[in-house]
C-alpha cells in the first residue's frame, strides 16, 4: 500500500515523468531518473558553464560532493565510507576485485549459470590471463541449494566464490550471507554482483562475511549511468592492489618513485570523473532516503510477489522467478517468443526486457509502480 512510503504515490510518480509514459517495469535494466537528479546534473553543468572548472571554488565543493556520495552509498549498504570506491559501474567493480588479487596458474573460481556477463566476462579475462579454472555450479533457476553445490564443488585450489546477490536472469535471490559464511570458514574469497540487490533489498554488508560487493547507481537507485561503487571489507583491503592508478587513489605522491596509496577503498579511483553525474546520483540517493529505503524495499518486493501471482493464475504462462525473489519476475508464455511478448508490451504502453539466450520475458517492479498498473501489465501479456 502507497501509505507505507513517506511520501505519497503521486507525489512520487511527479517526480519521475517517464512513469506517466510507459507502465515502467524494467527498472533492473535502468530506473527512470528523478526530476530532482536532473536538475542537479544540469545546475551542476550550469555553474562549471559559468564559473569554470578551474575555479578552486568549484574543485572544492566538487571534492565535498564526492565525499557526501561515498559516505550516502556507504550508508545505503551497511557499511563504512573508508570500504567504499566509487565506480563507473558492476562490472568496473568485478573487474577491479579480480584483477587486484594475486592469483596462481590452476587457482579455481565457483560461479553460478545464473550469472551476468558482467561476472562472466572479467572471469573469462581471468581466466585468459591467469591461468584461473572456472568451475560452474547449476542451481536451476534459483531454487537449488547453493550452500550443497558449493560443498560439492569444492576442491583444494579453490579461491573464491563469485556470484549474484539477486540473478538478473530469474529474480532469484542467492543466499548471500550464508554462502559468504561458509567461504570464510574454508578460506575462500567471495565476490557478489550486487546489480540487481542494492535498492532492492536492505543490505548490511560489514560483519556479513561478504570481501567484494560491486553496484551500480542506474538501477534500483534511479541514478544516472556511470555511477556506481566497489565494497571492500575492511580486513581484505590490504589484499587487493590497484589496478588502474593516478592520482585520486593516492594519498601522496612525492620525488620519483615515492608513492603512497590510501589506505582505504579510495586506492581503487584513478582520476577525474564527472562531477554532474556525481551529483545526479547522490540527488537520487537523497530521493530513495525521503521516499524511506525500509519501505522501499518492502513495496518492491510486495509488488513483484502480487505480479507474479497473477502469472501464475494465467493459463498459457510459466513463471520461472522462484518464491524467495526481490523485484525482478521473469516468465514465458507458451508459443510466443519473448520479442513477439516484448513487442506487445511496448504497443500496450508496457516497458519490460527479455533475457537473451532464453525464451524468457522479464519485468522489474518498483516503488513508483501502482497495482492498477499490475492490471495493465497483466492484461497487455493476455492474447
Amino acid at each position: 500500500m502507497a501509505e507505507e512510503l513517506r511520501m505519497s504515490l503521486p507525489e512520487i510518480r511527479r517526480e519521475m515523468p517517464a512513469v506517466d509514459r510507459w507502465v515502467y517495469m524494467n527498472t533492473g535494466t535502468t530506473g527512470p531518473l528523478p526530476l530532482r537528479a536532473i536538475r542537479t546534473m544540469e545546475n551542476q553543468s550550469q555553474t562549471e558553464a559559468e564559473q569554470g572548472r578551474i575555479d578552486p571554488e568549484v574543485h572544492r565543493k566538487a571534492a565535498e560532493l564526492k565525499e557526501e556520495l561515498r559516505k550516502r552509498w556507504a550508508e545505503m549498504v551497511g557499511a563504512a565510507p573508508t570500504s567504499i570506491a566509487l565506480t563507473h559501474n558492476t562490472t568496473e567493480g568485478v573487474g577491479l576485485a579480480l584483477a587486484g588479487l594475486e592469483w596462481n596458474e590452476d587457482d579455481e573460481v565457483i560461479t553460478t549459470n545464473l550469472e551476468h556477463s558482467g561476472v562472466i566476462m572479467p572471469l573469462h579475462l581471468l581466466s585468459q590471463r591467469r591461468g584461473v579454472r572456472v568451475r560452474f555450479v547449476d542451481l536451476g533457476t534459483g531454487e537449488v541449494d547453493m550452500i550443497a553445490a558449493l560443498e560439492r564443488a569444492l576442491t583444494p585450489r579453490t579461491r573464491m566464490i563469485a556470484f549474484s546477490h539477486v540473478s538478473y536472469r530469474t529474480g532469484a535471490v542467492l543466499p548471500m550471507e550464508q554462502a559468504a559464511a561458509w567461504a570464510r570458514e574454508k578460506g575462500v574469497w567471495t565476490l557478489v554482483d550486487g546489480a540487481q540487490g542494492v535498492g532492492a533489498l536492505p543490505l548490511r554488508l560489514s560483519g556479513t562475511g561478504v570481501d567484494f560487493y560491486a553496484m551500480p547507481g542506474q538501477k534500483w537507485l534511479c541514478g544516472p549511468e556511470g555511477c556506481g561503487a566497489l565494497y571492500v571489507a575492511e580486513d581484505r583491503l590490504d589484499e587487493v592492489n590497484p589496478t588502474l592508478v593516478g592520482w585520486a587513489g593516492l594519498r601522496r605522491m612525492g620525488p620519483w618513485p615515492e608513492v603512497v596509496y590510501h589506505p582505504d577503498a579510495r586506492k581503487f579511483e584513478v582520476s577525474s570523473a564527472s562531477v554532474p553525474l556525481f551529483a545526479g546520483m547522490l540527488a537520487s540517493l537523497q530521493f530513495v532516503e525521503e521516499v524511506g529505503r525500509e519501505p522501499v524495499y518492502r513495496r518492491t518486493r510486495r509488488l513483484a510477489g502480487l505480479f507474479r501471482s497473477r502469472l501464475r493464475e494465467m493459463a498459457g504462462v510459466r513463471v520461472v522467478t522462484p518464491e524467495d525473489h526481490a523485484g525482478l519476475v521473469t516468465f514465458e508464455v507458451d508459443g510466443q517468443s519473448p520479442e513477439a511478448v516484448l513487442e506487445r508490451l511496448r504497443s500496450r504502453g508496457v516497458l519490460m526486457r527479455t533475457i537473451p539466450g532464453s525464451p524468457w520475458v522479464r519485468a522489474s517492479l518498483g516503488f513508483f509502480n501502482s497495482e492498477d498498473e499490475i492490471d495493465r501489465a497483466v492484461a497487455a501479456i493476455g492474447p
